[in-house]
Order: C-alpha cells, then structure tokens, then sequence
C-alpha cells in the first residue's frame, strides 16, 4: 500500500513537471524508404524521440535520413506543424497530457506509449493446463522441464536478483529501449514484495519481482540468469506466467499483471503474452502514464496503408478503453472468408474496437466478432484520424 500511494504520488508530481520540462519541443522532418514496398516516405515526428523511434523502425527500412530539426515553443506547436504537415506522409507526435491538451488540436489518433495487460486468476489454475487453449503449450513444458517455484522476501537475494537476473536479462534482450529502474525504487518495492524465484534441479533460473497491489498482483520486473537466451528457449519465461498463477492464488489475488508492451497487435511480446491476456489496461509508468503519441495523416492509401498493414496500432477509445486500426493487405482478396480469417489470427482479448481498413466497397458476412468494425479507407480519409471512433 505504502509503495503504491509513493508512486501514485510520484507519477502525479511527474504530470505536473513534465509540461516545465518539455517547454521547448524537437521537430523533426525525415526521409526514407519503406520497409516492403520501397516507397519513399516522409514522417514528421515531434517530442521525446524514444516515442518516436520505435514507428520509425517500423515504417523505414532503413536509417531515415534527417532533412530538418527544429526547437519550437510548446504554444507555437499547433501552428508550426500545420505549416509543415503538407510535405509528409505521416504526422508523429509524443507530448505529455497537459501540454497535449492546451496546445494541439483534436484532430489526431491518440496512442499509448505502451500498454498493459493482465489476466484473471482463475478458480483452478490446473484447468487452464487441460484445456484446448494457446497456453496449454507452456503447461506442458514447464511440467516436462521440472520447474518448481518459491516465493522470497530474504534481503540478500535483492542484489542477487538484481545484479545477476534482471540487469542482464535488460541489457540482453530490450538493450536502450527499457531502461532498468533504480535500484533504490526495486529494493524499496521488494521491503514489501517478494521475488518469485523459477528453479531448475534446485538452481535459481529466473525470476520476478512482485508487489501486491489491493488483489491484483503486479511482476515489477523479470530476470533471467545473466541473461541467458538458452533458458528463455527452453521455457524460462513461460514457467514465470505458468507458477505465478498458484502464487497469486494463494495471495488472495483475483488478477495478475503481465507488464508493459508496444501498442501494437505484431509486436512480439503482446502476440506471447495473447495466450494469457484477459484484458488491456493503461501503463502506469512514471513518463508512459503521462504522455500518448498523436498520429495523424495527409492520406491513408500507398505507404500509410502500408505501414497500417504491418502495424496496427492500439489506440484510446472514446469514453475510455482501447481499440486498434488495421489496414487490410491490399495484396490479399477482399471477402468477408478472407477478412475474417486475418483479423482472427490477429485480434486480441480486451480491444472495444478492431477497424479495419478496407479498399472500395465493404463485402457482406461480418458475424460472430462483435468488435469488429470494417471501413472504407475513402471513409476513414474523410473523417480524419480525430474522427476514427466516430465511425462505429
């Protein structure tokens, strides 16, 4: 509880810092080639580049080159991109809420830097390991392999933890993109917490570091022993989701949270974490919970589309919750079978909305998938990326 209200309180006074901070906005305008189809693009990107740089690795196919940075004032913002919006494909901006909110118009598509999953504790955790289910995998490996699990609240096995299992595990598979937390923030959460230590043969493998927050039990964050691949390839990871499960059973907890991921329905982590997820949720990070990216676009045919295509983002919805925008492969048919089968392998638990957008006319036969929406790209130009939910 104690940690929890710290944090609340420390991500409140981070909302109110943040607008003093980023009081001078970097805008850059750059150039490429698309990954796939090799058409030159250009993208228009504003704010914190680590927001920016992951649509950026998506869309070019190689390093863009930089045509100009500017710094302008965060009140003149509004009126800056406007004058340069016309020569660009597309539009990126990463802004805080705040200033977001004073200064930029409405005319955008507002998507979270990351965002959270979680899962529901089920009544009898050994049900999900016997049903015809995408987990049942995982049950079946962790079983094989011998894996046990303990909870552990013993003070030296912090730096053990941290030193040895989750510093490693940052630095050999997310390397700049997640920065570790201070060690001071984890030992302060692990006084009341525990790490959930993954064993093989009685030898620490991996391992979580968890809080308890009302019944929902949250892993902080994740190690492996220095940082090995060979033990997430041989189910390291997957014991972590599999035992957690009795654990939070045992705590009273009714869901568990399964981290933060790219707001995107192809990013590797979410499609892992797919076979667990019962729902979406906001991240709640110190800058990710105070700040969204605002895409918005010129036209949504050609290299936008594109990029829709193998990018779909997760987006806010009106009146809370979250919806995602995909672009249907212009290189596949265009019937109702051949929709459906795509946005089947495709869609997620927890999304209100799944649009999806189509060339021309929209085929008929969309039953069963209550949150799918199909829209006409001619549609979805006219309303602009502001006026997506309004469209159904």
């Amino acid at each position: 509880m104690m940690v929890s209200f710290a944090k609340a309180l420390l991500r409140w006074g981070m909302r109110l810092l943040l607008p003093f901070l980023g009081w001078r906005v970097t805008v850059r305008m750059m150039h490429g080639v698309a990954r796939g189809s090799g058409r030159k693009v250009t993208l228009l990107a504003a704010g914190r580049q680590q927001w920016s740089k992951y649509v950026s690795q998506r869309w070019f196919a190689e390093e863009p080159e930089v045509q100009s940075i500017v710094h302008v004032p965060v009140w003149r913002l509004r009126r800056h991109l406007h004058l340069q919006q016309p020569a660009a494909d597309l539009t990126l901006v990463g802004l805080d809420l705040i200033s977001a909110r004073l200064f930029l118009d409405s005319d955008y598509l507002a998507v979270p830097p990351l965002v959270s999953c979680w899962m529901a504790v089920p009544q009898d955790p050994q049900v999900l390991g016997r049903e015809s289910w995408k987990g049942e995998s995982d049950f079946r490996r962790v079983k094989k392999r011998g894996y046990k699990s303990h909870l552990s609240q013993v003070p030296e096995d912090f730096d053990t933890f941290y030193d040895h299992f989750h510093t490693p595990y940052l630095a050999a598979r997310h390397t700049a993109k997640l920065p570790s937390a201070p060690r001071w923030m984890l030992r302060l959460s692990f006084r009341f917490g525990w790490i959930l230590w993954i064993t093989e043969g009685g030898k620490k493998i991996a391992g979580d570091l968890l809080a308890r927050q009302g019944r929902t039990l949250v892993p902080l964050v994740t190690g492996v022993l220095d940082g090995r691949q060979d033990i997430l390839r041989r189910g390291g990871l997957a014991a972590l989701y599999v035992l957690s499960i009795t654990h939070a059973k045992a705590l009273g907890c009714t869901r568990i949270l399964l981290g933060g991921s790219q707001p995107v329905l192809q990013d590797g982590v979410l499609r892992y974490k797919s076979k667990w997820l019962d729902g979406l949720s906001a991240h709640d990070g110190l800058l990710s919970g105070n700040h969204s990216l605002f895409l918005r676009w010129n036209r949504l045919d050609g290299a936008v589309a594109e990029l829709f295509g193998h990018t779909a983002f997760i987006h806010h919805e009106q009146g809370g919750g979250f919806s995602a925008l995909w672009a249907y492969p212009a290189h596949l048919p265009v019937t109702a079978e051949s929709v459906l089968r795509e946005v089947r392998a495709l869609r997620i638990r927890g999304l209100h909305r799944l649009r999806v957008l189509l060339p021309g006319r929209i085929p008929e036969g969309f039953d069963g998938l209550p949150e799918l929406r199909c829209i006409s790209i001619e549609e979805a130009e006219r309303a602009g990326a502001g006026g997506i939910c309004s469209l159904g």
